[in-house]
């Protein structure tokens, strides 16, 4: 297993809040240190529709990236998704980074008349989805035809800030891990914090056998893993009783969570020897923005000195 190459950094994962409380909280973490806001994409929730909320926070912030958790390919036409996030990009001068899913959760796609297709469909899907923004961003004209997508003589101009965007793919299959060795700028851990470090690692082989077969060096590749963000003794209690404990809420019962800045400070060192570069967090609502300063304060601050 190799070590990563990428600095350390950190994300606020957004929760279902009102757009105030969003801009507040975002706000918050881009003062803190915080180097990414995360946004859900599940429109069937009670919450803000993910890309128009990523181009409301990209024009009110300076510095954070902006990304989501995941972005996922059946809801949009990648074509257009192509063009939409060359010119985010631009907006934000270079601070969007697409972090892309095959789908999961079927319901979510057939309230919306979305085919949801088999595994390997949507996997293929990902893949020619891809292929098209990288083109658009690219090449002039562009044309691509794949089993489900295809553009005909397109591009995304004006282009974004470098040239392309980086694409992080969230995966956990076996397929799709290698897949995005092969392809992505980064990983994102599906499906929250891993169980184990066994489990960590059989993911981070795959990423990076993936990664060997394309004649890639893995070490750049962004490793991110998302869960709970919790400091201190009494938010500690607070996260106990909360739903966000749930042991079957796969993607907060783990995360950076402890009494003390030395206990988290510890977990990052572990998992940084298992090559993770990337820590995105979500916080209780009760004290959100109280929690992401002290995150800055007691944590960021240490390990980016």
């Amino acid at each position: 297993m190799s070590a990563t190459n990428n600095p350390l950094r950190f994300g606020i994962a957004l929760g279902n809040w009102s757009y105030e409380r969003t801009v507040t909280i975002t706000k918050a973490a881009e003062e803190s240190g915080f180097d990414v806001v995360a946004i859900n994409d599940r429109p069937t929730e009670n919450n803000l529709e993910a890309w128009t909320l990523a181009s409301a926070l990209g024009a009110l912030t300076n510095k954070i990236t902006i990304t989501h958790r995941t972005l996922n390919v059946p809801f949009r036409n990648p074509g257009l998704t192509a063009k939409m996030a060359a010119t985010l990009d631009v907006v934000t001068e270079g601070r969007l980074e697409l972090t892309l899913g095959a789908g999961g959760q079927e319901p979510h796609y057939l309230a919306y008349g979305i085919d949801y297709g088999t595994g390997g469909e949507r996997l293929a899907d990902l893949r020619d989805a891809v292929a098209i923004m990288r083109g658009m961003w690219g090449q002039e004209p562009f044309s691509y035809e794949g089993a489900r997508y295809k553009v005909e003589n397109v591009s995304a101009k004006p282009s974004p800030v470098r040239g392309s965007i980086p694409i992080v793919i969230g995966a956990s299959g076996p397929m799709n891990m290698r897949y995005t060795g092969a392809v992505a700028d980064g990983w994102m851990k599906n499906r929250g914090w891993p169980l184990s470090m066994e489990e960590l690692r059989g993911l981070v082989s795959s990423l990076e056998a993936g990664a060997e077969e394309a004649g890639r060096d893995s070490s750049g590749i962004r490793r991110v893993l998302n869960g709970a963000g919790v400091i201190g003794t009494e938010a500690m209690a607070k996260h106990a009783a909360s739903p966000m404990a749930d042991p079957n809420a796969y993607l907060t019962r783990h995360g950076l969570m402890g009494d003390s800045a030395d206990d988290i400070l510890a977990i990052i060192d572990t998992f940084r020897d298992e090559g993770i570069d990337s820590f995105y967090m979500r916080f209780l609502e009760d004290g959100t923005e109280e929690q992401v300063r002290r995150f800055g304060e007691e944590v960021i601050a240490k390990v980016k000195r």
